[in-house]
This record gives C-alpha cells, sequence and structure tokens, in this order.
C-alpha cells in the first residue's frame, strides 16, 4: 500500500542513521542490561524502606539512592557496548547509510582488496580504540574489590 505513494518498503528505513542505531541497540541491550542488572540486584530493598520512612518519593529515592548506587554499573555498561560496537561488522556493512564509513568496514573493505598493510592501521585503531575504555572498566572493577 506504500507503492502509490512513490515509496518502497524495502528502503524505508535501510541505509538510514536510524536503522544502524536500531540494529546496535537490539544486538547489544543484553551486554548493557546484563551490567546494570548486576549493579542494581546489589542494592539492598531495605534502602528503598529506608528512604521512604524519611518521606521521600519514589523519584527522589530514584535520584538520591539509585542512580549514585548504579552509576558505576551504568558506566561500565556504556563502555562494554561501545567496545563492542567498535568491532561490530554485520549491521554496519548491512544497514549503513551511503559514504557512512566505520572502522570495522574500513577493515573489510581493505581485506577484501588485499590491502593487508592499510588494513592492518584501521585494525590497530579498533584496538587501540577498544583498549581505553577497557582499561576504565578495568580499573573500576579493581576499585570495587
Amino acid at each position: 500500500w506504500f507503492e502509490p505513494m512513490g515509496i518502497t518498503p524495502g528502503l524505508l528505513l535501510s541505509g538510514t542513521l536510524f536503522a544502524i542505531v536500531f540494529a546496535y541497540v537490539v544486538r547489544f541491550y543484553a551486554i548493557a542490561h546484563g551490567a546494570v542488572e548486576a549493579s542494581f540486584m546489589r542494592i539492598s530493598p531495605s534502602l528503598d524502606m529506608a528512604s521512604q520512612s524519611m518521606g521521600k518519593s519514589q523519584g527522589q529515592t530514584l535520584r538520591k539512592v539509585h542512580i549514585p548506587l548504579l552509576r558505576r554499573g551504568i558506566l561500565t555498561a556504556a563502555l562494554l557496548v561501545f567496545i563492542e560496537c567498535m568491532k561490530e561488522l554485520p549491521a554496519a556493512l548491512l544497514l549503513r547509510p551511503f559514504n557512512f564509513e566505520t572502522l570495522a568496514t574500513h577493515v573489510f573493505q581493505y581485506v577484501s582488496d588485499e590491502q593487508l598493510e592499510l588494513a592492518s592501521i584501521s585494525a590497530l585503531a579498533i584496538v587501540m580504540v577498544g583498549l581505553v575504555p577497557l582499561y576504565f572498566v578495568n580499573r573500576s572493577m579493581e576499585q570495587r574489590s
């Protein structure tokens, strides 16, 4: 029913930035959810009860109690998802807009053209950019223990 309007349904979202962001959200939601849920499970329900007994609303409890305690878990989740997005290739190849390149697509293009020297530069950039957040995640985990 889109054809009379001149819209091809198969290409409605393909090749848009929305499509690639949606694919990344679906693909990496489990990683982020796991990290945040692990932090959330460490929060005792007695903190909620104590906050309610002090007359705080649920919004104030969220803002003053939960968010500060979840901050590390949220940061860890964001860093892990960032690392995974850096090296994600299938979604980037299938859904990227024209003239939209990622480091992973650069590596793929150079390797498929057998230009391994140029591919190694982009691959090394992926590793180096991925090591910086990994260092901070590791440091954060060491501070917890």
